[in-house]
């Protein structure tokens, strides 16, 4: 079964669009839903499935990692509130994270240029960055991202992270780093929903984003000491362990 993840902000009616539909899935049997807006206390109409965290400040995109934690089953499809994925769709991630669970699987990619450049590119198959509006992650990386975290920034980096962490990037490349693959494009149908306040309209957008993939590519090589760690990882892995027995 998949545990969905939605990270609310400033469009509590998107989310009430996207749980009308999404709850009735039956592929889908627990929903976790973070509003990030301290201003707007988010409620929805009582449902065996839903789970709701509301903040009295704004946590940033980090909280990605928040909702991973409370899940309750290995496939994860994050989700955005700004659209609504089809049924058919989720059918899909949980078909292709069964056929390999060691991947990150999204509806929308990109690969940066050469020399790190951030484009808006959207590409098809093999991606380097996984658009996280749309995309189906192992629980089982987590642990991993959050431990790269803290060697990736210093404590002052930590505390300050809000909306300019670009989370989607980091999460990629640490699935790369982990998997040994790179993350994969499915085609995945989606409804967009109004996006105003959408954090890619920013004008330092595409420089910060930029920043952030150059770092990850010199941070994610296989000189780094935390490769050594790896098959540790990895053999504790509930997948690995689920093969090894069969």
């Amino acid at each position: 079964m998949i545990s969905l993840l939605i990270n609310g902000w400033k469009r509590p009616e998107n989310i009430i669009k996207i749980l009308d539909t999404e709850k009735n899935y039956n592929i889908i049997n627990e929903i976790i839903v973070f509003n990030n807006n301290p201003e707007v206390y988010f409620d929805y109409k009582d449902h065996k499935k839903i789970k709701i965290i509301n903040v009295n400040k704004d946590m940033g995109l980090r909280t990605r990692w928040v909702n991973a934690t409370l899940a309750t089953n290995e496939c994860l499809v994050y989700q955005d509130d700004d659209v609504i994925i089809e049924e058919e769709g989720f059918e899909t991630f949980w078909k292709f994270f069964n056929s390999d669970p060691e991947r990150i699987y999204c509806a929308s990619g990109r690969v940066p240029d050469a020399d790190g450049a951030y484009n808006y590119i959207s590409a098809t198959g093999p991606v380097e960055v996984v658009i996280t509006s749309s995309a189906c992650v192992p629980r089982s990386l987590i642990p991993y991202v959050l431990s790269c975290e803290f060697d990736f920034y210093s404590q002052k980096e930590i505390k300050n992270k809000t909306n300019d962490f670009h989370e989607d990037i980091f999460l990629s490349y640490c699935a790369m780093s982990v998997f040994g693959q790179r993350n994969l494009q499915i085609p995945i149908k989606v409804k967009r929903l109004p996006d105003e306040h959408a954090i890619h309209r920013r004008p330092t957008h595409r420089s910060e984003r930029t920043d952030m993939v150059r770092r990850c590519r010199r941070f994610f090589t296989p000189m780094r000491t935390v490769i050594n760690r790896l098959e540790k990882y990895l053999q504790n892995l509930p997948q690995r362990q689920n093969y090894e027995k069969s």
